[in-house]
């Protein structure tokens, strides 16, 4: 029987390398069965989790919880969802191969501007993506959305919405609503047909702001290089303040 699952195939957390994140997978896991998502996937950035206890923990919430990874291809990161491995998965062309019914590729924040972000090279692949990421991170006077908008009609693609969540606060706003049976093959296919309703509200600039800066402050190479110029500062500080005693 169909349903409305509440789903998000867009979600970090203390397992991915490139951020230092506060919460573990098991309490990302309690708090979308608080929140009455139906099914989720885990995405950090090229690490697949791969945890046995980990889905029966889910099943046993009734939880689905998806294999994903947030993929780095050229520099750009692609969302893979259900595949059975990543390793031999890097490059658009191996993606494409190995790419079949049961699985999903979508184009996360696809225009947002950064190096990371697919942008120019959606159109070099538009055999590839399954579905188009709107992304959530955006208000209403600053929407970097309307180019996947006009992109997943061009091609006839379905918008998906994910919470891209780095941090507690930002899981849960953002999903998508898909019609479809509670099972991974069904979610899948109804996804592909494009039975999908995008839950994402905007934000306000300050809340732009206040979010980007914690992601950025959670970077484990910004705080690296931070307390190296503070170091430096704080050295350059000694010496002018020996300087004056001498003097």
């Amino acid at each position: 029987m169909n349903q409305r699952l509440k789903i998000d195939f867009h979600i970090h957390t203390s397992g991915d390398t490139d951020n230092d994140i506060d919460y573990n997978a098991y309490e990302l896991i309690d708090r979308a069965v608080m929140l009455s998502f139906d099914a989720i996937a885990i995405t950090n950035h090229d690490i697949m989790i791969s945890d046995e206890k980990l889905v029966a923990y889910a099943n046993k919430k009734g939880l689905i919880l998806f294999p994903g990874v947030e993929r780095s291809i050229d520099h750009k990161h692609v969302l893979l969802i259900n595949f059975s491995e990543i390793e031999s998965l890097d490059t658009f062309n191996a993606i494409q191969q190995a790419k079949n019914e049961n699985n999903l590729v979508i184009a996360p924040h696809p225009f947002f501007p950064g190096m990371q972000s697919l942008g120019k090279d959606m159109y070099l692949h538009p055999s590839l993506f399954d579905a188009i990421e709107y992304c959530h991170f955006y208000s209403p006077r600053l929407n970097f959305n309307r180019e996947a908008i006009r992109y997943a009609k061009l091609h006839g693609l379905p918008l998906m919405a994910g919470s891209d969540a780095h941090l507690k606060e930002q899981f849960g706003r953002c999903y998508a609503l898909v019609k479809s049976e509670k099972n991974k093959y069904a979610i899948i296919q109804a996804i592909k047909k494009g039975h999908v309703q995008v839950v994402a509200p905007p934000l306000h600039l300050t809340q732009m702001i206040r979010i980007y800066l914690k992601i950025l402050s959670n970077k484990p190479n910004l705080k690296r290089a931070f307390v190296r110029v503070k170091g430096i500062f704080n050295q350059l500080r000694h010496v002018s303040a020996t300087r004056m005693y001498l003097q």
